[in-house]
């Protein structure tokens, strides 16, 4: 009789702490707390730009979705994870050759809080056939575009800089861009690319 007394209780147990994590699960915070919390938010990403070098801020607290609220103490690990991102795309995509075009996508991705990001970098250039090695080489830049894909998550590219390397076979390029991502706003992310052209014009 006493196991099966014990045997009830436990099972009354489990499910209130199930029925409470479900509640926690769904819980909304009131207008309050997220004027409290989003207080929070701007000092934290103060203190974080500050620690990374990097310029961080947070949106208006009008154009916060309900996914973007978290604890404080979560939303610093979030950012401070997000800040010191390396962005270096070297996973090749689709490229494609014309007569004097070529063209080439590469892309990384990254992790924030479980949840997975990537930013993918394409080029577009000009190549012309070198008469002092025999072979095509990088002539120039058409364009270079980069997108962000994810769970959550906008990127908007705002320049970037090119470095001519190896006689004009490798282009390296730095993009900048403004990633928003979790209410808080990174000014000024920095993404590094390689590209490569063989002999025949092929961009890679």
């Amino acid at each position: 009789m006493k196991k099966q007394i014990i045997g009830m209780v436990l099972v009354c147990v489990m499910v209130i702490g199930m029925s409470a994590s479900a509640s926690a699960a769904t819980l909304t915070l009131d207008e309050e707390t997220k004027e409290e919390y989003y207080l929070e938010y701007i000092e934290i990403a103060k203190e974080v730009s500050k620690e990374a070098e990097l310029d961080i801020s947070v949106l208006p607290i009008d154009e916060f979705q309900e996914e973007d609220w978290r604890a404080p103490q979560e939303f610093r690990d979030f950012i401070t994870e997000v800040a010191y991102w390396h962005l270096t795309c070297t996973d090749s995509g689709d490229d494609t050759l014309t007569r004097s075009t070529a063209s080439a996508t590469k892309s990384t991705t990254v992790t924030a809080d479980g949840r997975s990001y990537t930013l993918s970098i394409t080029g577009s250039f000009k190549t012309d056939l070198n008469t002092s090695f025999g072979q095509q080489r990088f002539s120039g830049i058409n364009s270079i575009t980069s997108k962000l894909t994810g769970s959550t998550g906008t990127w908007t590219q705002t320049g970037y800089e090119s470095q001519s390397m190896d006689a004009a076979r490798t282009y390296g390029i730095t993009v900048s861009g403004k990633l928003t991502i979790a209410g808080a706003v990174f000014s000024n992310k920095l993404a590094y690319v390689e590209f490569y052209c063989n002999g025949q014009g092929v961009v890679s």
